[in-house]
């Protein structure tokens, strides 16, 4: 629900619900927004990004490993409620149901330049070695509707009390001032996450170094200080830093490496040399950090928790931490005499 609120009566009124077509978007132009906004509306601690579709291909729009092992099919729907709505995820369950891990494998390493396996990216990120049979046990199906589509959700419940793993993800559309569209729509998550949306000015940035990976992106980032990330849609988490944001670069397993202020220019390069293929994005984003001062000895995930007195996860591509700890953390920094240069 939406609320209007007039600051003189402080009388609230509930705005309307508008349907896509109302701004003369399709379903395409939704899946095209959503996208570029997935590193807010994906949960990466909760979950491993599977795939995305492609066009033509009879794909679900999203599909994603949690710590299980089970697999979520995500169908964005936008239209007025129809049966297909369920019937076509339940259809990518029928296609990708049986799949086994080596398929699952296949589909994660379409990404270009994801060197680990999947099995290994999933025991780094979430701290669990599971075999590969526990792989793709359990379907979670995920239809994003409209919220005006009650019939889509009645559904819906309809067919969680038979005992399919179903779930709606709503969204609303709004029209807001000189026919601008707001959308209300929350982030997916596994679990509640209670630091969403705090970020003020201060990220946690994950220098891309992984046990046996290459070291060329890490090396890259403190040689030039700067920030960076290569696909999408965590290369978007660049794209939205502010001029004066601090930036921490954090090394998996070591801990904050570097510190730096984001420049507000953001830069798209060739990654590794290869120009942006289009549809996996592999162009680096990147800003220029100033004021970058190297940290040694590295702060620990463990020392940062305990400065800060919030048990952040570090296995997401770049977070958002409140003012209050950003600045906390740079206080230490400077107390404890680790800024070098």
């Amino acid at each position: 629900m939406l609320l209007s609120i007039n600051l003189k009566t402080r009388y609230p009124e509930k705005k309307r619900t508008k349907d896509l077509r109302t701004f003369g978007l399709d379903e395409r132009a939704l899946q095209d927004i959503l996208f570029q906004s997935l590193d807010r509306l994906f949960p990466e601690d909760e979950l491993i990004l599977l795939m995305q579709s492609r066009v033509w291909r009879e794909e679900p729009d999203l599909m994603a490993i949690d710590k299980d092992g089970s697999l979520y099919i995500f169908e964005l729907k936008i239209g007025e409620s129809k049966s297909e709505n369920l019937l076509q995820v339940l259809r990518y369950g029928q296609i990708f149901g049986a799949s086994q891990y080596d398929d699952l494998n296949k589909l994660y390493k379409r990404i270009p330049d994801r060197t680990q396996t999947l099995k290994n990216a999933h025991k780094f990120q979430f701290g669990v070695d599971i075999p590969k049979q526990d792989f793709n046990r359990n379907q979670i199906f995920v239809v994003m509707t409209n919220g005006l589509d009650y019939r889509t959700r009645e559904t819906i419940k309809y067919w969680r009390r038979a005992g399919l793993d179903i779930r709606p993800w709503v969204y609303r559309v709004y029209l807001g001032n000189d026919n601008e569209m707001l959308l209300e729509i929350s982030a997916f998550r596994v679990e509640d996450n209670p630091y969403e949306d705090i970020a003020e000015g201060y990220y946690i940035l994950n220098t891309n170094l992984q046990d046996g990976s290459d070291p060329t992106d890490h090396d890259d980032m403190l040689g030039n200080a700067k920030a960076a990330a290569y696909y999408k849609p965590w290369k978007f988490k660049i794209k939205s830093l502010q001029k004066g944001d601090f930036i921490f670069l954090y090394q998996s397993r070591s801990g904050v490496v570097a510190v730096g202020k984001a420049d507000g220019r953001l830069q798209i390069n060739p990654y590794h040399g290869n120009p942006d293929d289009g549809e996996e994005g592999t162009a680096e984003y990147c800003m220029q950090l100033r004021s970058f001062q190297r940290v040694a000895p590295p702060l620990t995930a463990a020392e940062i928790k305990t400065i800060t007195e919030v048990d952040y996860v570090f296995m997401q591509t770049m977070f958002g931490i409140g003012e209050d700890s950003g600045t906390k953390l740079m206080n230490y920094l400077r107390a404890d005499g680790r800024l070098q240069g």
